[in-house]
């Protein structure tokens, strides 16, 4: 049995989550496992405090994991060998080449030696458990996944998902298999949160709203965070039957800076540093919304630094190979700062190396860099007091709906610009910076979004 919940933003999904977590698990006292599923590891970490908070501690027959998680340790690495024949007993999260003749041999080069990318986990676990898949067009393939599926609903009690928007076709598909097949899971999520894969959910509720094994629950359509005059602007970007109510007592208040203010950077610094929420669509200008301490060495190039004939401890060793390598980056340039690794550690690099670091080199590389702020994608699930919006002349167009096609609404920008005017729980503030609009006319910018009801900040 499949249920899904759609709740908006604000409106407690995490919350409900535990409470239904709690309920269930005083029900069940089963010697199955009941799964607490959700994206990230700071989502997990939400969860298990309000289950301590209303439950007093965890149970131990409860897991809370990511999904990755869930799918590496409970589907791929047991089970991968019994209906595909595939070993895998470890995962990367190197940096991908954007070449796909490179990505397709890094992919290649990982299954030999029995590791898997995080990129491809959802659809080797949806090849493991889906019969309807062409690699078991057999019926002995067909009879392997039945019995997989047997053994996993004798251990599986139910599946709680959180945040369901947030995973695309491959694994939804897999949930419904295992609803189809004696494991209950409940889905809550927000499609008008849905970023990475913005149509997935959509499409999901479609397929299976019409199935005997699916429930599709009411909307729930309040939100106890966002206050009412922010909400006036974020139910424009709503679809239409969930324009949020607000249970908020928090009227909010709606303001812009401009760059050209003289406290314009004294202001977005503070706000920084007093851990508000302050973010941008990506990173523009002097703008940056990651560190280069969030990256690594490609897994070969890290194994032969580890495996280079030193005495130290390794993985210290590729920790500090790896800053000496960035710091060089940044003083004498990439291609220096790649020859000097390869001799410094006796590196024997093939062609396909060199594209990955110079990739890296991109990745990381942060010029003019004043302030470090999040990006839209990673302040989906957060809140706090204040939110501030650096616009850049995308998120602009989408705010105040200028010269937007019909197939820009409900799209993966579309639906940034709702997360980010849903973060804030009293004010929410416009930064405009006149360089990353420099091809604006910024009169008529501010026209626009004073018309939207923010004002210049006093």
């Amino acid at each position: 049995m499949i249920e899904v919940q759609i709740a908006g933003a604000g409106a407690g999904k995490t919350y409900g989550l535990a409470e239904s977590l709690v309920q269930h698990i005083k029900a069940y006292t089963n010697h199955k496992k009941t799964f607490a599923l959700t994206y990230t590891n700071t989502a997990t970490a939400k969860i298990e405090q309000e289950i301590i908070k209303q439950h007093g501690f965890i149970p131990k027959n409860l897991c809370i994991q990511t999904v990755h998680s869930f799918l590496l340790n409970e589907i791929i690495y047991p089970f991968s060998s019994f209906t595909l024949g595939d070993v895998y007993n470890d995962a990367s999260i190197m940096i991908l080449p954007s070449n796909p003749r490179y990505k397709h041999s890094l992919f290649a080069r990982l299954r030999e030696r029995n590791v898997i990318h995080a990129e491809n986990v959802y659809n080797i676990a949806k090849l493991i458990i889906d019969e309807k898949v062409s690699r078991h067009r057999t019926r002995a393939n067909k009879a392997k996944v039945q019995r997989l599926l047997a053994i996993l609903e004798n251990c599986f009690d139910k599946i709680f998902i959180d945040e369901v928007q947030d995973l695309d076709s491959d694994a939804l598909r897999i949930f419904e298999v295992f609803g189809c097949n004696g494991i209950d899971v409940y889905m809550i999520g927000d499609p008008k949160q849905a970023i990475k894969y913005p149509k997935a959910l959509d499409t999901f509720v479609d397929k299976i709203s019409a199935q005997e094994y699916a429930t599709i629950l009411k909307i729930n359509n309040q939100t106890r965070r966002v206050p009412k005059e922010i909400l006036a602007i974020s139910n424009s970007f709503c679809y239409e039957n969930q324009q949020q109510e607000s249970l908020s007592e928090i009227v909010g208040e709606l303001w812009y800076i401009e760059s050209i203010d003289a406290r314009y950077d004294e202001l977005l610094s503070g706000y920084i540093e007093t851990k508000e929420i302050v973010c941008i669509d990506k990173k523009a200008g002097r703008y940056s919304t990651s560190s280069k301490h969030k990256h690594s060495f490609p897994r070969e190039i890290e194994d032969m630094i580890r495996e280079s004939k030193h005495k130290k401890d390794k993985i210290l060793f590729v920790k500090a190979a790896f800053t000496d390598f960035m710091n060089n980056v940044t003083e004498i340039g990439a291609r220096a700062a790649i020859n000097r690794l390869k001799a410094r550690h006796s590196l024997t690099l093939e062609k396909y190396h060199f594209a990955q670091l110079y990739e890296l080199c991109d990745k990381c590389k942060e010029d003019n860099v004043q302030f470090t702020i999040q990006s839209i994608d990673s302040v989906k699930g957060l809140d706090a007091d204040t939110c501030v919006i650096v616009l850049s002349t995308n998120t602009l167009k989408y705010l105040t709906g200028n010269n937007l096609s019909k197939a820009d609404h409900f799209n993966k920008e579309w639906k940034k610009v709702y997360v980010a005017l849903t973060r804030a729980k009293k004010k929410l503030v416009l930064a405009l910076d006149h360089d990353l609009l420099s091809g604006s006319n910024m009169e008529v910018v501010k026209d626009a979004i004073e018309a939207l009801g923010f004002a210049s900040h006093e």
